[in-house]
């Protein structure tokens, strides 16, 4: 809950509001935090939580005494409705013979202000790799209600030339007021990178390539814009893809207009020594560095490269462990990675600690970075659970990680933990950088059936990461769902919100 007041005829005092959600007072908060525009008369607090389903928020100031004429005791500065628990906010609406329909998978969101879009696999097929098309969701009120559609001119069913896509990821340049949309296609494999722009989340531009469209196979794109106001490369996009005809080498593309053209960058040392791996998940530090951790399922390595693309560091170890494949479940084990204000870089993965086995079940793993090179030792993120011998033979992965980009320290984080031939989603909270977590009282979602989820050739799918982003201060997560599929078969697997996630 954010906002200002201020009273005209007692200006030096300090206001305060009153919030009522359906009627009943929730919060009395003192309007006395500095605003540029407005100076000490704001204020911004979370709201406790709520129970699932609709509701109804309501703000007053209170009256200051003042002078004269006296006023009345409040002043209503309005009402909101918004929607608390898990809901709705994208799905696939294709019905062609040739994938799974009634399917979504695979998210990633990015937030900027209050407005955050996040892009999803549709029509998940089942043989090839790939899905019908690529869906978006975008909401500018911090999550509480959302527009969802297709992304035009990348597959055949929105008028592109390509068979699938796969790989969506999002990004934002601030400088440039322009959303951008990266997106494996796939004919016979994985033909490169495509950039889809948008200006304001929901109308999306004809793509461009970015990387690619050379006859060479490609895999695992990723995209992130400098939007720090302090670095020399301020609005500057990068965009990191492996190219699987050349060894599993990391690939570089830079654009400077926000995403309209882009240029391939070589390592100046020379290809021979450019870092191999796949699963890569850049962030651009307050400097303007690249800091880029890759790998997967155990091993992690990360490298950094400057603004300019013309200095790329040596390559050194994050965690060499072990991960383990989860039973009959699509799990490749990549990494996630968010950066805050002080440059302090977060990563999180599933696996092991343990280099060697046994590796018996999957935990979620944290480390950070006060530069992007030298990472603390890794540790477990724990679970809150009354019976852990129990909690202990569940596998948890897929998680993403998002920082708060104005509160240091402030992490959120979601993850699926599977046991028993089913699956919920989780959702964590940090304030003190990963010191101490605080668990979400109920899943997010589930338990959900194995059998309810889209099938694809490495087994049942969810997808490789979720969509986690923070929106004015908010942890706002994406993240599909599989319910029971109608009687006739088929399936009910669709994108989903949960509001609100606080820390």
């Amino acid at each position: 809950m954010s906002g200002w007041t201020t009273d005209q005829d007692a200006a030096g005092a300090t206001t305060s509001v009153r919030v009522r959600r359906d009627g009943v007072q929730v919060l009395s908060i003192t309007a006395n935090l500095w605003r540029s525009d407005v100076g000490a008369h704001g204020f911004d607090q979370p709201l406790p939580a709520a129970t699932p389903g609709p509701h109804t928020i309501c703000v007053a100031a209170v009256n200051v005494y003042g002078g004269f004429p006296h006023r009345p005791s409040e002043v209503g500065l309005g009402c909101r409705t918004y929607t608390a628990g898990r809901h709705l906010v994208g799905s696939d609406q294709y019905t062609g013979p040739d994938t799974q329909h009634a399917t979504a998978v695979e998210s990633d969101s990015y937030a900027w202000g209050k407005t955050v879009v996040a892009a999803y696999q549709v029509g998940r097929s089942a043989t090839t790799m790939g899905a019908t098309n690529i869906g978006f969701t975008v909401s500018y009120d911090a999550g509480l209600t959302w527009t969802s559609g297709n992304v035009p001119g990348i597959t055949r069913a929105e008028s592109g030339p390509h068979q699938r896509a796969s790989d969506p990821v999002v990004g934002y340049s601030a400088k440039h007021g322009a959303w951008l949309i990266a997106t494996l296609p796939i004919n016979a494999a994985g033909d490169g990178a495509l950039i889809s722009r948008s200006t304001d989340g929901r109308t999306w531009g004809a793509p461009v390539w970015a990387i690619g469209n050379d006859g060479q196979p490609w895999d695992k794109e990723w995209v992130v814009c400098d939007n720090w106001t302090s670095s020399p490369h301020y609005g500057t996009c990068y965009l990191t893809i492996t190219n699987l005809s050349l060894n599993g080498r990391i690939e570089l593309a830079r654009s400077v207009d926000g995403g309209q053209t882009w240029v391939t960058v070589p390592n100046p040392s020379g290809p021979s020594v450019s870092p191999s791996g796949n699963g890569t998940a850049p962030v651009v530090r307050p400097d303007g560095r690249l800091v880029i951790p890759y790998g997967v399922n155990g091993w992690y390595s990360v490298f950094t490269i400057d603004g300019a693309g013309t200095t790329w560091s040596t390559p050194r170890s994050l965690h060499h462990g072990l991960s383990r494949n989860v039973d009959m479940l699509r799990d490749v084990a990549v990494i996630s990675a968010d950066v805050d204000s002080t440059g302090r870089v977060y990563a999180t993965w599933h696996g092991c600690l343990a280099s060697s086995p046994p590796c018996q079940y999957n935990d979620v793993l944290f480390s950070s970075s006060t530069d992007g090179l030298t990472w603390g030792p890794p540790t477990v993120v724990p679970i809150n659970c009354p019976d852990q011998g129990l909690c202990s033979t569940s596998d948890r992965f897929a998680p993403s990680i998002a920082v708060d980009p104005r509160q240091p320290g402030r992490i959120a984080m979601i993850y699926n933990d599977y046991f028993g031939g089913s699956v919920t989603v989780q959702y964590k909270s940090s304030t003190d950088g990963g010191h101490n977590w605080r668990e979400y009282r109920d899943a997010l979602a589930g338990p959900m059936p194995i059998t309810h989820m889209a099938n694809s050739t490495q087994g049942r799918m969810l997808g490789e990461y979720l969509g986690l982003s923070i929106a004015n201060s908010s942890a706002i997560a994406v993240f599909p769902v599989a319910l029971t599929p109608p009687s006739g078969g088929g399936y009910n697997q669709a994108m989903y919100t949960h509001t609100p996630l606080g820390f």
